[in-house]
C-alpha cells in the first residue's frame, strides 16, 4: 500500500510532537513522489472525462499533500541541522543523511564533496499572502456517512452521519453538495 494524505498528516503531527526526529521509511520520498504523479494523473483523466468535481477533489488531494510534504521537511530539516552542530548521526532517509553530511562539512569547516555546486541558484517565490480572511460557513444537513476529510486550509472536518446538521465552510460544502452527500439549509 502505498502512501496517502493520512499517513503523511499523522507523521507531519508526530513530527511536530517530538523533538527528536520520527522513523521515516527509506523510500519515504519517493514515495511521496508516487502519490504526487498518481493525483496528477487521476486529476487529468478526471478532466480529460469532463469529470469536474473529481479533478477539483484529486487537485485540492495533490495541494494538500503537497503541502503536508512542505511542513515535515521543513520540521525534519530543522532537527536536521541541530544534529549536525551538535554532531549527533540519527536514523535518517538516504537524502537526508546527504544533507546532514554537507552540514556537518560545512559545520567543521571541511571542504564539501565534489559534485556541490559553489552557487545554488534560488527563486523567490511569493508566499500565498496571509491575510485574516473570514472563512464564509454556512449550515447543511449531511445526507450520507462521510468519513473526516480536510479542506483547503487542512482543517479537519467531520466524520459525519447522515441527518447530522453541520457548519461548513462554503468551498467544502460546495464540493459535498455537488456530490448529493449535503443540502444547504436556512437558518433564521
Amino acid at each position: 500500500m502505498g502512501l496517502d494524505i493520512i499517513q503523511l498528516r499523522e507523521l507531519l503531527e508526530r513530527e511536530l510532537g517530538s523533538t527528536e526526529l520520527e522513523p521515516l521509511d527509506e523510500g519515504f520520498y519517493r514515495e511521496f513522489e508516487a502519490l504526487e504523479k498518481a493525483l496528477k494523473f487521476k486529476a487529468e483523466g478526471a478532466g480529460e472525462r469532463g469529470e469536474d468535481v473529481e479533478e477539483r477533489l484529486a487537485l485540492a488531494e495533490l495541494k494538500i499533500a503537497e503541502k503536508l510534504v512542505r511542513e515535515i521537511i521543513r520540521t525534519r530539516l530543522h532537527k536536521i541541522v541541530d544534529l549536525a552542530v551538535r554532531g549527533v548521526p540519527a536514523p535518517m532517509t538516504p537524502e537526508e543523511r546527504r544533507v546532514f553530511s554537507l552540514l556537518v562539512a560545512f559545520i567543521n569547516r571541511e571542504e564539501l564533496p565534489s559534485g556541490v555546486p559553489e552557487e545554488v541558484h534560488v527563486e523567490e517565490t511569493m508566499e500565498e499572502s496571509v491575510e485574516v480572511k473570514r472563512t464564509i460557513r454556512e449550515a447543511y444537513i449531511i445526507e450520507a456517512d462521510i468519513p473526516r476529510i480536510f479542506d483547503e486550509e487542512l482543517n479537519e472536518h467531520g466524520p459525519f452521519r447522515e441527518g447530522d446538521m453541520v457548519v461548513l465552510p462554503r468551498s467544502l460544502a460546495s464540493v459535498l453538495e455537488e456530490r448529493g452527500v449535503a443540502r444547504r439549509v436556512r437558518i433564521e
